[in-house]
């Protein structure tokens, strides 16, 4: 995919999980954990869209609705251990796809 296809196709999901001026300002709890999930999706979508920018194949490790669900207030526990694995997995597939990139190309691209 070229560059503007995978922003295109994340465009969304980014959207979803943009921290608001509200949720940086609040120190609650529940800001904390919101802003815990939508920062460890954040870096999921950044390696799914890497993956993607490479035309590497993999296996989503979440659906749209799981993304959904841990989004909604209230965030539970759950939730938060749900979008840490989430994060670690997209880590792992980019990570296991890395070896197969040329980074001169990547970096000049």
């Amino acid at each position: 995919m070229t560059k503007d296809e995978v922003r295109a196709k994340w465009a969304v999901a980014k959207r979803m999980v943009q921290i608001t001026q509200d949720e940086w300002d609040s120190h609650n709890v529940e800001a904390r954990a919101i802003k815990f999930v939508k920062t460890k999706l954040q870096i999921a979508i950044y390696y799914l869209s890497q993956l993607d920018e490479h035309d590497s194949n993999y296996t989503m490790p979440f659906t749209g609705n799981q993304m959904k669900n841990a989004l909604k207030a209230p965030i539970t526990k759950q939730n938060v251990k749900d979008a840490a694995e989430w994060c670690r997995q997209c880590r792992l597939l980019r990570d296991k796809a890395c070896a197969t990139w040329n980074y001169e190309e990547a970096k000049t691209a």
